[in-house]
């Protein structure tokens, strides 16, 4: 999206696509909790069973039990509790049916009634690893990442699992809990042994990398992502993870090329993959500044799923970016309605009426922006630019506890504030990484040509935007802005 914050709120939906990918991990654990990990133990000992720790000597076989083990949904539940009811079974026997019955509530959401049976069947066999890994990914799926990591932790100690195959997944689903808590170090170690044990395990590889990539480490994260696409070529969400990753660098032709061979492949629902992978396709097309293309990209987006918001803003602004802010600002009010407590959706809005001079609606969404998002500087610069075109005080030294201070755009915070110089910011925008410098130079120089206007140096601001409008990364609004503010002017750009 062509917004300020350098790519602020690109960046949150990439993040947002790396989380749904980790639920669909967790998801994908525990459906195959029954049908891949668990009866990796029987398969070992050569039987069809799911006796705790391959204990298929002693398994009985009855119609119950077997359906217990072999069906789905509630037909398993139905089996699994009328083998719990029977009386028949003891011991190991009986915990294997409880486990599974947890499976199965778990598979439907009834996460309090899976970890209850969890319970059951590590209270009746303490030493149950699997039981343990399937309790910790429940706990994963109710956010309780804490309790998940003592479960994973747990299990491993008990080291009972083949180490080719169940061990793999408890340490990926142990790093998948670390990673949810923003623990990346331990979340990376994790990911290691999994891949230290399977060289080819291609989900722990795309794991690590979304771990890299949440670190802003792109290049590690590339690398895995290449890894993991070695291994499982035709793994879609892993192409789009590895398009975000380049997209996230600046290398848009990269980017394409991955997001393009992700929607080539068809084998995954539409519903999951195709909405983002298009949407972000189009992301990288706009800030290539192709325009028409990433229009083409988000109507795609919007025709799988016409509620999904984030293609309804992204299409809006890329019509800014054609001059059309009234399209523009029809998509931005879909969103809203999609989603009222969008903070981007009123931000993008109020911006694009901002560009026309339409400073009532700015100031109205601007002011709606800070009271959805109070720690957001950026809507709090542009909340002042509004105020300061409007005649209206400055409200920014209000808002300043709000902010961290250490962090870019807080030298532009403090220019607004009197307690710094323009050259100072200049000097505070460079940076070792040159796609971070540059963007950080195009907001230095908008919002000082911004600052200067005020001041009425007329031809400085104009000077300084022109410096944005021609040096700004396609993706940054203030490229829109600058552009906007000398016509304004009567200056060419």
């Amino acid at each position: 999206m062509r917004l300020s914050a350098a790519r602020r709120w690109t960046e949150i939906a990439l993040l947002a696509g790396a989380l749904a990918i980790f639920v669909v991990n967790v998801t994908y654990a525990n459906h195959g909790a029954k049908s891949d990990i668990a009866r990796m133990e029987c398969d070992a000992h050569g039987c069809g069973c799911q006796a705790p720790r391959g204990d298929c000597t002693k398994m009985p076989r009855d119609v119950d039990y077997d359906a217990c083990f072999k069906r789905s949904g509630e037909m398993a539940i139905v089996a699994c509790t009328q083998g719990i009811a029977s009386g028949r079974y003891e011991g190991g026997n009986l915990a294997a049916l409880y486990n599974n019955r947890g499976i199965e509530y778990n598979a439907k959401g009834d996460y309090d009634d899976a970890i209850a049976d969890y319970d059951q069947a590590i209270g009746l066999d303490p030493k149950y690893a699997l039981a343990f890994n399937n309790r910790g990914q429940t706990y994963a799926a109710k956010s309780n990442y804490d309790r998940a990591i003592a479960d994973y932790s747990q299990a491993i100690r008990i080291d009972a699992l083949p180490k080719s195959g169940t061990y793999i997944n408890v340490y990926d689903n142990r790093g998948q809990a670390y990673a949810a808590k923003g623990d990346y170090e331990h979340a990376i170690a994790d990911y290691s042994e999994a891949i230290r044990i399977d060289p080819k395990y291609a989900l722990a590889y795309n794991n690590r990398g979304i771990v890299y990539a949440a670190s802003g480490d792109f290049d590690r994260a590339i690398a895995d992502y290449s890894q993991a696409i070695h291994i499982d070529p035709k793994n879609a969400l892993v192409l789009n993870n590895r398009g975000q990753a380049y997209a996230t660098k600046g290398d848009y032709e990269r980017a394409i090329v991955d997001y393009s061979q992700a929607i080539r492949i068809t084998s995954l629902p539409a519903s999951v993959t195709h909405i983002n992978v298009y949407d972000n396709r189009g992301l990288a097309h706009a800030a290539s500044g192709h325009y028409d293309d990433a229009i083409a990209d988000y109507d795609e987006a919007i025709r799988i799923d016409p509620k999904y918001p984030f293609a309804y803003k992204n299409r809006g602004d890329a019509f800014v970016a054609r001059g059309d802010c009234e399209r523009a600002n029809t998509d931005y009010s879909q969103a809203i309605q999609l989603d009222p407590k969008d903070a981007a959706a009123y931000f993008n809005r109020g911006l694009a009426e901002f560009y026309v001079g339409a400073l009532p609606g700015a100031l109205a969404d601007l002011n709606q922006t800070s009271e959805l998002s109070p720690k957001d500087a950026y809507a709090a610069l542009w909340l002042d630019v509004a105020d300061k075109h409007s005649n209206l005080p400055s409200r920014l030294s209000e808002a300043i506890s709000q902010f961290d201070m250490t962090k870019w755009p807080a030298p532009v915070i403090r220019l607004y504030l009197g307690e710094t110089t323009p050259e100072a910011v200049l000097a505070a925008a460079d940076d070792r990484r040159p796609e971070t410098k540059k963007g950080q130079l195009c907001e230095a120089n908008f919002f000082i040509g911004e600052l200067a206007l005020q001041q009425g140096a007329k031809d400085e601001a104009a000077q300084l935007f022109r410096f944005a409008a021609s040096n700004c990364p396609k993706d940054y609004m203030q490229l829109d802005a600058a552009v906007a503010e000398l016509k304004a002017l009567g200056a060419n750009p």
